[in-house]
């Protein structure tokens, strides 16, 4: 048999050894570990029915058994917790010492001095509380209260100012500190209506009320002017009443206009160039009101405006150019795109958007005259993975560029991050649905983590399927090559069953594209909720579930069913589908709608008459959240089929040929 021949038969006699001798071990050993774990979390589950049976002798003998269970010191913030109201300050004392710089033992900290601070026990409170950044609001009022009756008052009251001078109402837990102050004479007449000022600035008039009562003489006068301004800032025009006494009248002066720009920008200047020319208003003030009325009157499609105001004053501010810019891109004048972009502060001009935008001008304005010009700048703009980064390699004829770099982390260094005790609490945490304090405990472990440390995180989280902690630790260490921890293929199977059932029942959908929108909307976090009440991977909201599940066959009961990935990916998949079918199967208009709702899509539409091609349509939608979302939606589907070993144009013939 020649050499190569024994080779290859010797390392087949190998490979069939491993597999029939080491691989069963292997399997036999994960089998052993799978169920030590199970048992281990059934016996947690009992130890805590015996917490709330009051059976220490069952707790006692599971803790026993639970010794090397990472979460057996949960066993015992659980006892105390069920108690916490009596203080059993010997067996905290003891629990604190115990679990000393973790998660579980600040959190048992912060319960323990709420409940003294109910219980107004604030000369041990003292004894307890340690100076942080991220104490609540509620913890420094009973600290300060606490320094105020048992310690330094003069420490206390200076707190005390922080803690006042907000515009929003404080917790409850500040209302004995703020009476205690009041009554030692620390609330004057400018303090008052220096929080009467915040509070109108954020729309609390309630409060402001309130803190007007408080307030005599011409500070009472003046409160009441500022909130009946603030009602009605139309009141400002009437020059005459408001410069009879400017200096009092200043601040109601500066907010009454950025008000009135809120509701007509071309009057607030009018009104602002009479009172400045009176009022020696400084720098900074006239800096700030310049941008608002520059924002305003972009807000307010006011080009004409703006561009008064731009010239007038010589205003560099870098968002007022970009809109100008983008209402020339809107109104296809290329010659003033060009000329907005020079004008852009010169480090916003190097990114990418703008790269592109001054090639495609010089290209629309010159053709090949300035080919030379346009391709070097569409040539850097294409370094870039983003959505502009591939529109200007595809200007170009050239492929993307992914730069896919995985994250310089060995798999011992992974190995021992997942090791780690506060990470191993956090998995278990999550496993037993314990969901805030597993959050908790990966938050308070990866706080101060080196950049090394952070990355051999995000391959741990990534590891378990906790994508949306594996996005945000590669984030957090600056390391944005890592495509497999930046663009996790989450949820696979579910994504492409769902996927291939729609390619058969409605519009064809991509995997890819499926991704990307879970992708932007949650970061692959399942449990995901919205200020707005959307739940889930794909962020429904209840309403739209629900009819989408009648559409589609989908068995849905309840909101909590959203939290479900199959149940959501399927349900936001057809969705998904339903905006591509409804406007012709193209990709971007569908993710517009899928943000901000079909009817204003469709208004948009309206809008531009079918004359816009389709980046400067997309450029020009008028909602930033909404661009920014599409653009994303467009680069994360090239991304996720580059991942998928996949090559995908950045846009089809269908949605790049039509005029919008």
């Amino acid at each position: 048999m020649p050499a190569d021949g024994k080779r290859t038969a010797l390392l087949s006699l190998l490979l069939l050894t491993w597999t029939c001798l080491i691989v069963p071990v292997m399997a036999s050993g994960q089998e052993r570990k799978a169920s030590a774990v199970t048992s281990q979390r059934e016996k947690l589950r009992n130890a805590r029915l015996a917490i709330k049976h009051n059976d220490l002798r069952k707790l006692n003998k599971l803790k026993s058994e639970l010794k090397d269970y990472p979460l057996t010191p949960y066993l015992d913030y659980w006892a105390i917790s069920k108690k916490l109201r009596h203080l059993p300050l010997d067996k905290i004392d003891q629990f604190l010492v115990d679990n000393q710089n973790t998660a579980i033992g600040d959190w048992m900290r912060v319960r323990l001095l709420k409940e003294l601070g109910r219980q107004g026990q604030f000369k041990t409170f003292l004894s307890y509380y340690q100076p942080k950044e991220e104490n609540s609001a509620s913890l420094r009022c009973y600290y300060a209260d606490a320094l105020a009756r048992h310690g330094d008052k003069e420490e206390a009251y200076q707190q005390v100012n922080t803690l006042w001078l907000v515009g929003h109402s404080q917790a409850q837990e500040c209302d004995s500190l703020f009476a205690r102050w009041m009554r030692d004479g620390g609330l004057t007449q400018e303090m008052a209506w220096k929080r009467h000022l915040l509070a109108v600035k954020e729309g609390n008039l309630e409060l402001a009320s309130y803190i007007a009562r408080k307030m005599e003489g011409s500070y009472h006068q003046k409160a009441t002017q500022l909130r009946k301004v603030h009602k009605n800032p139309e009141q400002l025009l009437n020059h005459s009443r408001f410069l009879q006494n400017p200096q009092q009248n200043r601040e109601i002066i500066l907010h009454g206009l950025h008000r009135l720009a809120r509701k007509d920008a071309s009057t607030a200047e009018k009104a602002w160039m009479r009172y400045s020319a009176s009022l020696l208003f400084s720098d900074a003030e006239q800096e700030t009101m310049l941008r608002h009325l520059a924002r305003e009157f972009a807000r307010q499609d006011d080009m004409p405006g703006l561009l008064r105001l731009t010239k007038i004053h010589a205003i560099s501010d870098g968002r007022s150019i970009e809109w100008l810019a983008r209402q020339s891109l809107r109104e296809l004048d290329w010659e003033q795109v060009a000329f907005w972009i020079d004008r852009l502060p010169s480090e916003i001009q190097k990114h990418d958007r703008w790269l592109y935008w001054k090639a495609r001008s010089l290209e629309e304005l010159y053709g090949k005259t300035h080919s030379d010009a346009s391709s070097a700048l569409y040539r850097k703009a294409a370094q870039e993975r983003s959505y502009y980064g591939f529109l200007a390699a595809d200007a170009l004829g050239q492929n993307y560029s992914f730069v896919h770099r995985p994250a310089p982390i060995t798999p011992i260094q992974v190995q021992q991050m997942a090791n780690r005790p506060s990470l191993q609490r956090a998995r278990e945490l999550q496993a037993i649905g314990e969901l805030f304090h597993a959050r908790r405990e990966w938050r308070y472990a990866t706080k101060d983590m080196s950049h090394e440390e952070l990355l051999a995180a995000g391959k741990v989280a990534s590891a378990w399927g906790w994508y949306r902690k594996s996005i945000q630790s590669v984030l957090a260490a600056d390391y944005l090559d890592d495509l497999e921890l930046r663009f996790p293929l989450a949820f696979a199977d579910i994504v492409h069953d769902v996927s291939a059932q729609l390619g058969r029942q409605s519009t064809p959908l991509e995997p890819y594209m499926i991704y990307a929108v879970a992708r932007q909307e949650s970061h692959f976090s399942h449990d995901a909720k919205s200020n707005s009440g959307a739940l889930g991977l794909m962020q429904l909201l209840p309403s739209t579930a629900r009819a989408t599940a009648r559409r589609a066959g989908v068995r849905y009961r309840r909101s909590w069913d959203l939290l479900s990935p199959s149940t959501n990916i399927a349900l936001g998949s057809f969705y998904l589908s339903t905006l591509l079918n409804r406007f012709d199967n193209n990709r971007f208009l569908a993710a517009a709608a899928y943000n901000a709702g079909p009817t204003r899509v469709t208004k948009w539409l309206k809008e531009t008459r079918k004359r816009l091609p389709y980046d400067v349509w997309i450029e020009t939608i008028p909602y930033s959240e909404t661009r920014k979302y599409v653009q994303n939606v467009l680069a994360y589907t090239v991304i996720y089929a580059y991942r998928s070993g996949t090559k995908l144009q950045l846009l089809r013939e269908n949605e790049a040929g039509n005029k919008l």
